[in-house]
């Protein structure tokens, strides 16, 4: 994933790192010598001792990422910088020790996946994940952690069972391409997974307003934050409000999915949870509101699939207390934010942490993200 903000890794098992530093210097050479032609701006790719880490700063815009300038100078140079440090990381078996030591699991959230190589036209390119990169990522998993469904992953840790090694694959959304694409490699390797649907969207398979292409075009951070919060994630207030043409008609995988095929393949195993009615701000709503963001969504899954949701997961991944004690009081056995990180034994199960997978990342980022290798952007100043 390429940004345009400072980053720091930081690695909490300060042994592994430690060990596994003098290995490391090719990916540090790389780094520096990239860096070298990438003029005075400040870019940080660095490992913590451990004993220090950079404050977490929750960072919840769609998908988990954010936006750079396709015409930005050094969008090749950091991604440059960003391969040849996680292959550092990666022949230095650093994701493998840290692991190993970790007695904590990943909950991974994808969004949709994509048939061809490439994003689609239009829309945020960080949500369609290519099927190869996919059927990669997926392998590799299986072939590295104990795969389980979410539920069986929050009865662990309910019951204070170990997690270590413990990976749960999630999709939010309910895009029909993670039924037409994803679902059949699911099945394939035999991974369990959730999709978390958003009612309104099955009902109506009206495109999320993210994927317009005249709103992506137009997406900073400062505005994307204006329409999370002024218009409250709201599809028709942001398109109105943005966009002065229609959507062009986008191919079927960019959609939401239709509840018949939300409901043959939970027939077929796949577990649906709730992410809410109309995948609106939840925290910028009054408490009626949010109730029925809450329960309207469930009901309608119960109705047109027969099955019973018991998970949760935020629209944009923002939650505050409030909200989250509506999700636990409405009876749900937990729920999933989008603030970055793995889930160790004292977690409240109602705030989950996950994480993201961009469309952009390497095979070597993604190793090391899922061993909490993680990237924390810097505090502004």
């Amino acid at each position: 994933m390429v940004t345009t903000e400072s980053i720091a890794v930081s690695v909490d098992v300060a042994d592994a790192v430690r060990g596994a530093a003098a290995v490391t210097s090719a990916a540090v050479k790389a780094a520096v010598a990239i860096r070298s032609n990438m003029g005075s701006e400040r870019v940080t790719r660095q490992l913590s001792s451990g004993r220090k880490n950079p404050p977490a700063v929750h960072v919840t815009t769609q998908g988990g990422t954010v936006l750079a300038p396709a015409s930005h100078p050094n969008v090749s140079a950091r991604f440059m910088l960003s391969t040849a440090y996680y292959t550092g990381l990666k022949r230095a078996r650093v994701p493998t020790l840290v692991r190993r030591l970790r007695n904590a699991s990943v909950i991974l959230c994808y969004h949709n996946v994509w048939p061809g190589r490439n994003a689609p036209p239009g829309g945020d390119p960080a949500v369609h994940l290519p099927v190869d990169q996919f059927v990669e990522q997926l392998r590799w998993l299986a072939g590295h952690y104990e795969v389980v469904s979410l539920r069986d992953l929050v009865d662990r840790l309910n019951a204070g069972r170990s997690l270590r090694g413990l990976a749960a694959v999630t999709f939010d959304d309910g895009y029909a391409g993670v039924f037409e694409h994803a679902w059949p490699v699911l099945l394939d390797l035999g991974v369990p997974a959730t999709v978390f649907v958003v009612g309104g969207a099955a009902d109506t398979g009206d495109p999320f307003w993210w994927d317009h292409p005249a709103v992506a075009e137009r997406a900073t951070p400062e505005r994307r934050e204006e329409w999370l919060t002024v218009l409250r994630g709201d599809r028709e207030g942001i398109v109105s409000a943005v966009a002065t043409v229609a959507a062009p008609d986008l191919p079927p995988e960019q959609r939401p999915a239709g509840w018949d095929t939300i409901a043959r393949a939970a027939d077929a195993g796949l577990a649906l949870g709730v992410h809410s009615a109309t995948h609106r701000t939840l925290t910028e709503l009054d408490d009626a509101e949010l109730e029925a963001e809450i329960t309207s969504s469930w009901e309608a899954i119960r109705l047109r699939t027969g099955t019973r949701p018991e998970l949760f997961a935020y629209p944009y991944g923002r939650w505050d207390a409030r909200v989250r004690d509506a999700v636990r009081a409405a009876g749900y056995r937990g729920a999933v934010t989008l603030d970055y990180g793995l889930v160790h034994g004292h977690a409240d199960p109602w705030s989950l942490r996950r994480v993201n997978v961009p469309a952009a990342i390497s095979q070597p980022a993604f190793e090391a993200w899922a061993a909490g290798l993680c990237p924390r952007r810097r505090p502004a100043g």
